[in-house]
Protein backbone atom coordinates (compact mmCIF):
# COMPACT_ATOMS: atom_id res chain seq x y z
CA UNK A 1 0.00 0.00 0.00
CA UNK A 2 1.74 3.13 -0.47
CA UNK A 3 2.57 5.65 2.16
CA UNK A 4 0.66 8.74 2.37
CA UNK A 5 -1.45 8.22 -0.33
CA UNK A 6 -4.83 10.64 -0.93
CA UNK A 7 -5.30 13.36 1.81
CA UNK A 8 -4.08 16.43 3.06
CA UNK A 9 -0.79 15.84 4.75
CA UNK A 10 -1.52 17.73 8.17
CA UNK A 11 0.50 17.97 10.93
CA UNK A 12 2.15 14.64 12.38
CA UNK A 13 1.38 13.55 15.18
CA UNK A 14 3.79 14.17 18.10
CA UNK A 15 6.86 11.10 17.40
CA UNK A 16 8.82 9.32 20.49
CA UNK A 17 11.50 9.58 18.34
CA UNK A 18 11.89 13.65 18.11
CA UNK A 19 14.68 14.77 20.48
CA UNK A 20 12.56 17.99 21.63
CA UNK A 21 9.65 18.63 23.64
CA UNK A 22 6.18 17.68 22.13
CA UNK A 23 7.12 16.30 19.12
CA UNK A 24 9.84 19.08 18.38
CA UNK A 25 13.35 18.82 17.24
CA UNK A 26 15.49 19.85 19.46
CA UNK A 27 17.49 22.89 18.71
CA UNK A 28 21.54 22.68 19.42
CA UNK A 29 23.04 25.66 17.78
CA UNK A 30 21.82 28.98 16.08
CA UNK A 31 23.11 31.34 14.32
CA UNK A 32 22.51 34.84 12.91
CA UNK A 33 24.23 37.16 11.19
CA UNK A 34 24.61 41.26 11.57
CA UNK A 35 21.85 42.76 10.10
CA UNK A 36 23.74 44.16 7.30
CA UNK A 37 25.12 41.46 6.13
CA UNK A 38 24.00 38.52 3.75
CA UNK A 39 24.71 34.95 4.43
CA UNK A 40 25.48 32.02 1.28
CA UNK A 41 25.12 28.81 3.32
CA UNK A 42 24.82 25.55 0.69
CA UNK A 43 25.22 22.91 3.69
CA UNK A 44 28.78 22.23 3.21
CA UNK A 45 30.26 20.38 6.12
CA UNK A 46 33.68 18.81 6.95
CA UNK A 47 34.04 15.25 8.21
CA UNK A 48 34.61 16.63 11.76
CA UNK A 49 31.04 18.31 11.05
CA UNK A 50 32.35 21.19 11.01
CA UNK A 51 30.19 24.05 8.94
CA UNK A 52 31.18 26.86 6.46
CA UNK A 53 29.67 29.62 4.55
CA UNK A 54 30.35 33.00 3.15
CA UNK A 55 29.06 36.38 4.54
CA UNK A 56 29.14 40.15 2.22
CA UNK A 57 28.28 43.22 3.08
CA UNK A 58 24.66 43.29 1.88
CA UNK A 59 24.34 46.04 -1.25
CA UNK A 60 20.32 46.48 -0.08
CA UNK A 61 21.46 48.25 2.92
CA UNK A 62 24.95 49.60 2.01
CA UNK A 63 25.43 52.54 -0.12
CA UNK A 64 29.01 51.61 -1.10
CA UNK A 65 29.90 51.08 -4.12
CA UNK A 66 29.63 47.20 -5.23
CA UNK A 67 33.75 47.04 -5.77
CA UNK A 68 33.88 48.03 -2.35
CA UNK A 69 31.14 45.62 -0.41
CA UNK A 70 33.32 42.95 1.57
CA UNK A 71 32.78 39.03 2.40
CA UNK A 72 34.54 36.89 4.75
CA UNK A 73 34.91 33.41 4.98
CA UNK A 74 33.54 32.15 8.70
CA UNK A 75 33.26 28.54 9.76
CA UNK A 76 31.78 27.08 13.09
CA UNK A 77 32.36 24.34 15.42
CA UNK A 78 30.10 20.76 15.46
CA UNK A 79 28.78 23.13 18.11
CA UNK A 80 28.47 26.19 16.61
CA UNK A 81 31.43 27.83 17.77
CA UNK A 82 33.02 30.14 15.58
CA UNK A 83 36.01 28.69 14.36
CA UNK A 84 37.22 31.68 12.02
CA UNK A 85 35.63 34.61 10.51
CA UNK A 86 38.13 35.83 7.62
CA UNK A 87 38.03 38.78 4.89
CA UNK A 88 38.38 37.55 1.61
CA UNK A 89 40.91 39.08 -1.03
CA UNK A 90 37.84 39.34 -3.61
CA UNK A 91 33.88 39.92 -3.07
CA UNK A 92 30.92 39.11 -6.19
CA UNK A 93 29.27 35.69 -5.90
CA UNK A 94 30.95 34.32 -3.05
CA UNK A 95 30.68 30.96 -2.25
CA UNK A 96 31.33 27.49 -0.42
CA UNK A 97 30.90 25.08 -3.20
CA UNK A 98 32.50 21.72 -1.60
CA UNK A 99 35.62 20.72 0.99
CA UNK A 100 37.62 18.03 1.19
CA UNK A 101 39.98 16.28 3.93
CA UNK A 102 42.24 19.61 3.82
CA UNK A 103 41.16 21.93 1.57
CA UNK A 104 37.52 24.24 0.69
CA UNK A 105 36.93 25.26 -2.75
CA UNK A 106 35.24 28.50 -2.86
CA UNK A 107 33.99 31.06 -6.04
CA UNK A 108 34.34 34.76 -5.73
CA UNK A 109 34.71 38.02 -8.39
CA UNK A 110 32.65 36.10 -10.67
CA UNK A 111 35.01 33.09 -11.86
CA UNK A 112 37.74 32.84 -9.65
CA UNK A 113 38.15 29.46 -8.17
CA UNK A 114 40.34 29.71 -4.97
CA UNK A 115 41.27 26.77 -1.99
CA UNK A 116 41.13 27.44 1.68
CA UNK A 117 42.93 25.63 4.43
CA UNK A 118 40.59 23.64 6.69
CA UNK A 119 41.98 24.43 9.69
CA UNK A 120 42.42 28.47 9.25
CA UNK A 121 40.75 29.40 6.32
CA UNK A 122 43.84 30.97 4.48
CA UNK A 123 43.54 30.49 1.20
CA UNK A 124 46.05 27.88 -0.63
CA UNK A 125 45.69 28.78 -3.90
CA UNK A 126 43.32 30.89 -6.33
CA UNK A 127 42.98 30.63 -10.35
CA UNK A 128 40.90 33.45 -12.29
CA UNK A 129 38.99 30.94 -14.50
CA UNK A 130 37.61 33.71 -16.66
CA UNK A 131 41.20 34.57 -18.29
CA UNK A 132 40.48 30.81 -19.92
CA UNK A 133 37.93 32.47 -22.30
CA UNK A 134 39.39 35.53 -22.59
CA UNK A 135 42.19 37.70 -21.92
CA UNK A 136 40.14 41.13 -21.84
CA UNK A 137 40.36 42.23 -17.72
CA UNK A 138 36.90 44.06 -18.68
CA UNK A 139 35.28 41.08 -20.80
CA UNK A 140 36.14 38.56 -18.18
CA UNK A 141 33.95 40.48 -15.99
CA UNK A 142 31.12 38.87 -17.50
CA UNK A 143 31.54 34.66 -16.83
CA UNK A 144 30.66 33.05 -13.78
CA UNK A 145 31.18 29.80 -12.31
CA UNK A 146 27.57 27.80 -12.23
CA UNK A 147 28.89 24.30 -10.63
CA UNK A 148 31.56 23.25 -8.69
CA UNK A 149 32.39 19.38 -8.61
CA UNK A 150 35.36 16.87 -6.74
CA UNK A 151 36.63 14.06 -7.94
CA UNK A 152 40.23 13.70 -6.43
CA UNK A 153 42.72 14.89 -7.46
CA UNK A 154 40.45 17.34 -9.66
CA UNK A 155 37.76 19.83 -8.73
CA UNK A 156 35.82 20.75 -11.35
CA UNK A 157 33.79 23.52 -12.82
CA UNK A 158 31.71 25.27 -15.47
CA UNK A 159 32.29 28.46 -16.43
CA UNK A 160 29.41 30.70 -18.27
CA UNK A 161 29.32 33.84 -19.91
CA UNK A 162 26.22 35.82 -17.82
CA UNK A 163 24.58 36.26 -21.93
CA UNK A 164 24.20 32.71 -23.05
CA UNK A 165 24.22 33.69 -26.51
CA UNK A 166 27.41 35.30 -26.17
CA UNK A 167 29.08 32.25 -28.02
CA UNK A 168 26.84 29.13 -27.24
CA UNK A 169 29.04 27.26 -25.43
CA UNK A 170 30.49 26.84 -22.21
CA UNK A 171 33.95 25.60 -20.05
CA UNK A 172 34.39 22.60 -18.31
CA UNK A 173 37.49 22.91 -16.16
CA UNK A 174 39.38 20.29 -14.44
CA UNK A 175 41.81 21.80 -11.72
CA UNK A 176 44.28 20.30 -9.63
CA UNK A 177 42.68 20.05 -6.01
CA UNK A 178 46.35 20.58 -4.37
CA UNK A 179 47.68 23.27 -6.72
CA UNK A 180 45.31 24.95 -8.38
CA UNK A 181 46.94 24.25 -12.00
CA UNK A 182 44.24 23.44 -14.67
CA UNK A 183 44.72 20.10 -15.85
CA UNK A 184 42.16 20.45 -19.09
CA UNK A 185 39.48 22.25 -20.44
CA UNK A 186 36.39 21.30 -22.83
CA UNK A 187 33.91 23.56 -24.59
CA UNK A 188 30.70 22.06 -24.23
CA UNK A 189 26.94 23.42 -25.04
CA UNK A 190 25.77 25.32 -22.68
CA UNK A 191 24.89 23.81 -18.94
CA UNK A 192 22.93 25.52 -16.12
CA UNK A 193 22.62 22.49 -13.91
CA UNK A 194 25.41 21.03 -11.89
CA UNK A 195 27.65 18.35 -12.96
CA UNK A 196 26.95 14.86 -12.08
CA UNK A 197 30.21 12.39 -10.83
CA UNK A 198 30.08 8.98 -10.91
CA UNK A 199 32.11 6.71 -8.66
CA UNK A 200 34.76 6.98 -11.24
CA UNK A 201 35.24 10.77 -11.70
CA UNK A 202 33.06 10.43 -15.00
CA UNK A 203 31.14 13.66 -15.72
CA UNK A 204 27.88 13.54 -17.14
CA UNK A 205 26.33 16.59 -17.94
CA UNK A 206 23.10 18.32 -20.03
CA UNK A 207 22.07 21.05 -22.44
CA UNK A 208 18.47 21.88 -22.96
CA UNK A 209 17.94 24.37 -26.25
CA UNK A 210 14.47 25.53 -26.17
CA UNK A 211 14.65 26.65 -29.50
CA UNK A 212 14.36 23.08 -30.70
CA UNK A 213 13.22 21.47 -27.69
CA UNK A 214 16.12 18.88 -27.19
CA UNK A 215 18.84 17.96 -24.92
CA UNK A 216 22.50 17.47 -25.65
CA UNK A 217 23.50 14.80 -22.68
CA UNK A 218 27.33 14.48 -22.69
CA UNK A 219 30.01 12.16 -20.84
CA UNK A 220 33.38 12.65 -20.19
CA UNK A 221 36.35 10.72 -18.45
CA UNK A 222 38.20 12.14 -15.21
CA UNK A 223 41.31 13.30 -17.45
CA UNK A 224 38.86 15.18 -20.12
CA UNK A 225 38.18 12.43 -22.43
CA UNK A 226 34.50 12.69 -24.00
CA UNK A 227 33.18 9.29 -23.48
CA UNK A 228 29.88 10.19 -25.40
CA UNK A 229 27.24 13.08 -26.94
CA UNK A 230 23.74 12.55 -27.60
CA UNK A 231 20.76 14.53 -28.45
CA UNK A 232 17.11 13.57 -27.01
CA UNK A 233 13.78 15.33 -27.67
CA UNK A 234 12.52 16.94 -24.29
CA UNK A 235 14.30 18.56 -21.49
CA UNK A 236 16.43 15.95 -19.49
CA UNK A 237 19.32 17.32 -17.72
CA UNK A 238 21.56 14.80 -15.42
CA UNK A 239 20.50 14.60 -11.95
CA UNK A 240 22.03 11.64 -10.27
CA UNK A 241 24.72 8.80 -11.48
CA UNK A 242 25.44 5.37 -9.73
CA UNK A 243 26.29 1.82 -10.65
CA UNK A 244 26.41 2.44 -14.63
CA UNK A 245 22.78 4.17 -14.37
CA UNK A 246 21.97 7.86 -14.94
CA UNK A 247 18.96 9.71 -13.88
CA UNK A 248 17.39 12.07 -16.22
CA UNK A 249 15.63 14.62 -14.33
CA UNK A 250 12.22 13.07 -13.34
CA UNK A 251 11.99 11.35 -16.42
CA UNK A 252 14.25 8.15 -17.06
CA UNK A 253 17.02 6.36 -16.70
CA UNK A 254 19.64 5.86 -19.30
CA UNK A 255 23.33 3.95 -19.74
CA UNK A 256 25.71 5.73 -18.45
CA UNK A 257 28.21 4.03 -20.75
CA UNK A 258 26.54 5.21 -23.70
CA UNK A 259 23.56 7.90 -22.75
CA UNK A 260 20.99 5.50 -24.30
CA UNK A 261 17.83 5.34 -22.84
CA UNK A 262 17.30 1.95 -20.49
CA UNK A 263 13.50 2.56 -18.75
CA UNK A 264 10.91 5.20 -18.29
CA UNK A 265 10.43 6.17 -14.63
CA UNK A 266 6.81 6.39 -13.45
CA UNK A 267 7.03 9.93 -12.34
CA UNK A 268 7.64 11.03 -16.62
CA UNK A 269 4.28 11.20 -16.75
CA UNK A 270 3.17 14.21 -14.23
CA UNK A 271 0.71 16.14 -15.07
CA UNK A 272 1.20 19.27 -16.51
CA UNK A 273 0.66 22.50 -14.95
CA UNK A 274 2.51 24.93 -12.90
CA UNK A 275 4.10 23.45 -9.67
CA UNK A 276 7.16 24.61 -7.31
CA UNK A 277 9.29 22.58 -5.50
CA UNK A 278 10.20 25.34 -3.38
CA UNK A 279 14.13 27.23 -4.07
CA UNK A 280 17.22 26.05 -2.68
CA UNK A 281 20.76 27.27 -2.00
CA UNK A 282 22.10 24.46 -3.67
CA UNK A 283 22.75 23.80 -6.71
CA UNK A 284 22.26 20.18 -6.71
CA UNK A 285 19.29 18.11 -8.15
CA UNK A 286 16.78 16.72 -5.43
CA UNK A 287 16.96 13.03 -6.46
CA UNK A 288 18.62 10.44 -4.36
CA UNK A 289 19.73 7.10 -5.59
CA UNK A 290 20.74 3.61 -4.88
CA UNK A 291 21.34 1.22 -7.68
CA UNK A 292 20.87 -1.48 -5.34
CA UNK A 293 17.53 -0.25 -3.54
CA UNK A 294 15.74 2.71 -4.47
CA UNK A 295 15.56 6.04 -6.60
CA UNK A 296 14.13 8.89 -4.91
CA UNK A 297 12.86 12.11 -5.78
CA UNK A 298 9.64 14.72 -5.46
CA UNK A 299 7.30 15.30 -8.34
CA UNK A 300 3.85 16.52 -8.96
CA UNK A 301 0.95 13.71 -9.57
CA UNK A 302 1.98 11.08 -12.10
CA UNK A 303 -0.98 9.43 -14.13
CA UNK A 304 0.25 5.64 -14.28
CA UNK A 305 0.03 2.59 -12.65
CA UNK A 306 1.06 3.06 -8.43
CA UNK A 307 0.58 6.91 -9.20
CA UNK A 308 -1.37 8.89 -6.30
CA UNK A 309 -5.21 8.46 -6.43
CA UNK A 310 -6.13 11.70 -4.45
CA UNK A 311 -3.95 14.59 -5.29
CA UNK A 312 -3.39 17.05 -1.86
CA UNK A 313 -3.29 20.92 -1.55
CA UNK A 314 0.69 20.68 -2.72
CA UNK A 315 0.05 18.83 -5.45
CA UNK A 316 3.72 17.12 -4.69
CA UNK A 317 4.50 13.70 -3.86
CA UNK A 318 8.21 11.97 -2.27
CA UNK A 319 8.35 8.67 -5.12
CA UNK A 320 10.64 5.43 -4.18
CA UNK A 321 10.97 4.27 -7.73
CA UNK A 322 12.22 0.79 -8.83
CA UNK A 323 15.84 1.57 -10.57
CA UNK A 324 15.69 -1.43 -12.71
CA UNK A 325 12.69 -0.43 -13.91
CA UNK A 326 11.13 2.58 -13.44
CA UNK A 327 8.35 1.57 -11.14
CA UNK A 328 6.63 3.54 -8.62
CA UNK A 329 7.55 1.33 -4.79
CA UNK A 330 5.33 3.74 -2.81
CA UNK A 331 5.08 7.42 -2.59
CA UNK A 332 3.73 9.48 0.33
CA UNK A 333 2.50 13.17 -0.06
CA UNK A 334 4.80 16.13 0.84
CA UNK A 335 5.34 20.17 0.35
CA UNK A 336 6.04 22.26 -2.20
CA UNK A 337 9.72 22.53 -0.62
CA UNK A 338 11.01 19.63 0.14
CA UNK A 339 15.01 19.39 0.15
CA UNK A 340 17.32 17.31 -1.32
CA UNK A 341 16.70 13.58 0.80
CA UNK A 342 20.10 12.47 2.53
CA UNK A 343 20.36 8.50 2.68
CA UNK A 344 21.73 7.75 5.84
CA UNK A 345 23.05 4.74 7.50
CA UNK A 346 19.80 3.65 9.00
CA UNK A 347 18.53 2.76 5.48
CA UNK A 348 16.53 6.07 6.00
CA UNK A 349 15.51 9.17 4.19
CA UNK A 350 16.17 12.80 5.94
CA UNK A 351 14.51 15.84 4.71
CA UNK A 352 12.48 19.02 5.34
CA UNK A 353 9.27 19.06 4.48
CA UNK A 354 6.51 21.89 4.56
CA UNK A 355 3.30 19.85 4.48
CA UNK A 356 0.28 22.81 2.74
CA UNK A 357 -2.26 23.48 4.71
CA UNK A 358 -5.82 22.70 4.42
CA UNK A 359 -7.73 25.53 2.73
CA UNK A 360 -4.89 27.29 1.40
CA UNK A 361 -6.29 27.16 -2.34
CA UNK A 362 -8.89 30.12 -1.53
CA UNK A 363 -5.76 32.44 -0.48
CA UNK A 364 -3.39 31.21 -2.83
CA UNK A 365 -0.40 29.99 -0.48
CA UNK A 366 -0.39 26.36 -0.82
CA UNK A 367 3.12 26.92 -2.49
CA UNK A 368 5.61 29.93 -3.14
CA UNK A 369 7.47 32.56 -1.08
CA UNK A 370 3.68 33.52 0.31
CA UNK A 371 2.99 30.05 1.38
CA UNK A 372 3.17 30.18 5.63
CA UNK A 373 3.35 26.54 6.81
CA UNK A 374 5.19 24.96 9.58
CA UNK A 375 8.50 22.63 8.43
CA UNK A 376 9.39 19.43 9.72
CA UNK A 377 12.37 17.14 9.59
CA UNK A 378 10.91 14.22 8.26
CA UNK A 379 12.70 10.79 8.69
CA UNK A 380 11.61 8.04 6.67
CA UNK A 381 12.29 4.32 5.45
CA UNK A 382 14.04 4.17 2.05
CA UNK A 383 12.57 0.62 1.25
CA UNK A 384 8.61 1.87 1.46
CA UNK A 385 8.66 5.66 3.11
CA UNK A 386 7.04 4.40 6.41
CA UNK A 387 7.76 8.09 8.49
CA UNK A 388 10.06 6.75 11.49
CA UNK A 389 10.18 10.50 12.52
CA UNK A 390 8.46 13.97 11.80
CA UNK A 391 9.96 16.31 14.52
CA UNK A 392 8.66 20.26 14.30
CA UNK A 393 11.16 22.91 13.47
CA UNK A 394 10.81 26.61 14.88
CA UNK A 395 8.92 29.28 12.42
CA UNK A 396 7.28 29.45 9.34
CA UNK A 397 10.58 30.35 7.28
CA UNK A 398 11.10 27.94 4.89
CA UNK A 399 14.45 26.20 5.27
CA UNK A 400 16.27 25.71 1.92
CA UNK A 401 19.82 24.04 2.19
CA UNK A 402 20.25 20.52 1.83
CA UNK A 403 20.48 18.63 5.24
CA UNK A 404 24.44 18.29 6.56
CA UNK A 405 24.16 15.55 8.89
CA UNK A 406 26.96 14.67 11.31
CA UNK A 407 26.63 12.19 14.43
CA UNK A 408 22.96 12.45 14.44
CA UNK A 409 23.40 16.36 14.24
CA UNK A 410 21.44 18.23 11.28
CA UNK A 411 22.58 21.67 10.11
CA UNK A 412 20.01 23.64 7.67
CA UNK A 413 19.91 27.30 6.61
CA UNK A 414 16.53 29.19 6.77
CA UNK A 415 15.26 32.48 4.94
CA UNK A 416 14.58 34.15 8.06
CA UNK A 417 12.75 37.31 6.43
CA UNK A 418 11.03 35.02 3.85
CA UNK A 419 7.99 37.44 4.01
CA UNK A 420 9.75 41.14 4.14
CA UNK A 421 8.48 41.67 1.01
CA UNK A 422 9.92 45.40 0.72
CA UNK A 423 13.45 43.95 1.01
CA UNK A 424 15.03 42.06 -1.70
CA UNK A 425 17.72 40.65 0.09
CA UNK A 426 16.95 37.18 1.58
CA UNK A 427 18.48 37.06 5.35
CA UNK A 428 19.56 33.49 6.07
CA UNK A 429 20.48 32.15 9.42
CA UNK A 430 21.61 28.75 9.99
CA UNK A 431 20.02 26.45 13.09
CA UNK A 432 21.68 23.00 14.26
CA UNK A 433 18.94 20.22 15.12
CA UNK A 434 19.51 16.77 17.27
CA UNK A 435 17.80 13.43 15.75
CA UNK A 436 17.08 11.47 18.62
CA UNK A 437 19.44 8.06 17.32
CA UNK A 438 22.30 9.11 16.13
CA UNK A 439 23.39 8.67 12.55
CA UNK A 440 25.45 9.21 9.38
CA UNK A 441 24.85 9.67 6.18
CA UNK A 442 25.47 6.83 4.35
CA UNK A 443 28.68 6.45 2.05
CA UNK A 444 26.74 6.72 -1.79
CA UNK A 445 23.75 7.95 -3.76
CA UNK A 446 24.11 11.97 -1.62
CA UNK A 447 26.41 13.98 -3.42
CA UNK A 448 27.92 14.71 -6.46
CA UNK A 449 25.21 11.72 -8.12
CA UNK A 450 22.76 13.90 -6.94
CA UNK A 451 22.27 13.95 -3.31
CA UNK A 452 22.39 17.96 -2.66
CA UNK A 453 24.68 17.68 0.32
CA UNK A 454 27.98 19.75 -0.55
CA UNK A 455 30.56 17.28 1.06
CA UNK A 456 33.09 15.58 -1.32
CA UNK A 457 31.56 12.44 -1.20
CA UNK A 458 32.25 10.54 1.35
CA UNK A 459 31.02 10.56 5.12
CA UNK A 460 34.59 10.49 6.45
CA UNK A 461 37.83 11.39 6.11
CA UNK A 462 39.70 8.39 3.71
Amino acid sequence: MPAGDAGVPGEPAPSAACSGAEGTARLAWSYDAAWDQSVDFRGTMDAEGRTYWTECDSAYWSDKDPSQLQCHLVSASRDGAIRYRLLLPRARLTAVHAVDAERLFLTSGGATLSAQALEDGRELWNVDLAKLRSEDPQAGLSFIVDSVSLAAPYVFAVVRHVFEDEDGKTLLVAVRANTGVVAWTALTPPVRTPLVLDAEGNIYGGSFDSATGETTLFSYTQAGKQRWQVRRAGEHQPTAVEGGRLVLDRAEMADATTGARLVTLATATVEEGWFSLGQSSSGFGRVTMQTGGMLVLPAPPCTGAGCPTEVHPGRTFLYGLSPEDGSARWYRAVGAWPMSPLLTQRDSLLLVDRPAEAGCEESNTCTGDDSSNDSFLRELAVKDGHELAACALPGKAPYITPPALHGGRVVLGAWTNWLASNDWTRRMSIRAFDLSVPTEPATTGWVTAGGGNSRSGRAARP
